[in-house]
């Protein structure tokens, strides 16, 4: 009979979270993996054991237990514990430095995913779309969410239709008729995990691998993840004063299964699609029988009293997928969107998610519903218009009183950010990246415009949030700016007086 072996030399650390059982347990598989408890190993009895090891033998029992499931350990015909035959790879000895870890092989569309350099910064009071929640409705919102909950029925708990909650899609339908003067019912809309999820799920939908996409060049990058993920190989389409060039899409990309743009506010340079331009993509998209997704981020700050017709609301051949978001009028974390579109690609978008997601998770979606239909959504829609208003315009004043040689700023009166074009000056003396990465090393971090180009930038300038911009912190904050990379005008007053907003302007609405 075979020399049985002790666990007295085990270490168990007896102020660690991890239960008794589980440290005993552990010890014994990594040394029958490691081959230090090799096949026909036998154990001291569980009384000695736990002896040894300070506990009592039902810890040791249990640990055992455990292993028997696990199939690490037999019973002998004498009542003994064995290690059993454990067919497992040679471990090499551990050393005292870990090895590096391989990274994990992946496919070459989410390489590509993860070959896309672009820094985000949320953090900063630039930060683009960041919207603020300081005065957003809590109380309401923390009411109603208790009240959605407290007593739900119990298919609410159980499932959600794949298209989102019934009464949050009749919400979002009138929502919209208020506030875009886009008319839709409820059956053609969906709730979405926000736009990256939509993307992600209509990029699915639509295209198969190697599908070419029209996305506007500067553009948003966030969706050209997305959309990279599926397999899709872009096609970068110039931005004018105009918005989307739909000739120099066609001569690029005239077999492209999917268009993707935001056409009432464009991203980054907040231009927006002229009525001649918009009827040209949809003429086009209809006859070649291409999608269109409109991204309608933040058409509901509208600065001034004029409305943009969504793209939707102009399509008669059910060809435009919109989407919307309550990222930026609520907050970013809700995770909360919604895309609307004619009812046979409803009807397969949701017969294909309830396969994959099953359906954006309900939690929210009742408390919106009933925070749209108490009125709350439209109170604080309509305040922070204001707020932002006077942000931009304070940010506007700052950057034409403090460097009207250097920066040229988009006339773009919609969204949370604008765009401040280098003069010709200003690009003699440094890229905007050089820009930014001078302005970060002082703490200030505003996004480069060239980062949002896929091929070589033909403009530059900085992107500048607003949407956490206090009034009275835009000109010493410009005043900094100008301090650091402005062509000299150092000395100008930390709060100048300003009577009117003369400022250099690109052409936009």
């Amino acid at each position: 009979m075979s020399k049985r072996v002790s666990l007295a030399g085990m270490h168990i650390d007896r102020t660690s979270a991890v239960p008794l059982h589980l440290q005993i347990a552990a010890h014994i598989r990594e040394g029958i993996l490691r081959g230090v408890f090799p096949a026909g190993t036998q154990f001291l009895g569980s009384r000695e054991i736990a002896r040894e090891l300070g506990c009592s033998r039902t810890v040791v029992l249990t640990a055992w237990d455990l292993l028997y499931a696990e199939g690490y350990l037999v019973s002998t015909p004498r009542g003994s514990v064995m290690v059993a035959s454990v067919a497992a790879p040679h471990v090499a000895p551990p050393s005292a430095t870990p090895p590096a870890s391989r990274p994990a092989r992946t496919s070459e569309r989410w390489q590509s995913l993860l070959g896309l350099d672009y820094e985000t910064n949320w953090p900063s009071v630039f930060a683009p779309g960041a919207p603020d929640i300081s005065t957003f409705p809590f109380r309401e919102w923390s009411r109603l969410l208790r009240q959605s909950w407290q007593n739900p029925r119990e298919q609410e708990c159980l499932d959600l239709p794949s298209e989102g909650h019934p009464r949050l899609r009749s919400e979002i339908a009138n929502f919209l008729g208020s506030v875009r003067g886009l008319v839709c019912s409820p059956e053609e809309v969906v709730v979405t995990s926000g736009t990256s999820g939509a993307l992600d799920f209509c990029s699915r939908m639509i295209l198969d691998p190697g599908d070419e996409v029209w996305v506007e060049e500067p553009g948003f990058i966030e969706a050209r993840w997305a959309l990279t993920a599926a397999g899709a190989k872009l096609v970068p389409v110039p931005v004018d004063d105009k918005g989307l060039v739909v000739s120099e899409g066609i001569r690029r990309a005239p077999g492209a299964r999917l268009i993707v743009v935001t056409p009432s506010h464009q991203y980054p340079l907040g231009v927006s699609m002229g009525l001649e331009r918009r009827l040209e993509l949809l003429d086009w998209a209809n006859r070649n029988d291409v999608w269109v997704i409109e991204d309608d981020y933040n058409s509901e700050f509208r600065h001034q009293d004029s409305m943009i017709a969504s793209l939707r609301s102009l399509d008669r051949e059910g060809r435009v997928i919109y989407f919307g978001t309550f990222s930026k009028i609520m907050m970013p974390s809700l995770r909360l969107g919604y895309i609307v579109a004619n009812r046979n690609f409803i009807d397969g978008f949701s017969k294909g998610r309830a396969r994959i997601d099953v359906h954006t998770s309900g939690i929210g979606q009742l408390a919106l519903a009933e925070f749209m239909r108490e009125g709350h959504l439209l109170r604080h829609l309509r305040a922070m218009r204001r707020v932002y208003a006077a942000r931009r315009n304070a940010l506007i004043d700052a950057i034409a009183a403090l460097m009207p040689d250097d920066l040229t700023v988009s006339s773009a009166v919609t969204g949370l950010h604008l765009v401040a074009l280098f003069t010709d000056a200003m690009q003699a003396r440094m890229s905007d990246g050089e820009a930014a990465a001078v302005l970060k090393q002082s703490g200030i971090h505003v996004q480069p415009l060239s980062q949002n180009f896929l091929e070589q930038p033909t403009r530059q300038g900085l992107v500048f949030g607003y949407g956490r911009l206090q009034v009275e912190d835009a000109t010493p904050l410009l005043a900094r700016i100008a301090a650091i990379i402005g062509s000299g005008r150092r000395n100008a007053p930390s709060a100048p007086a300003i009577c009117s907003r003369t400022v250099r302007t690109i052409k936009g609405s």
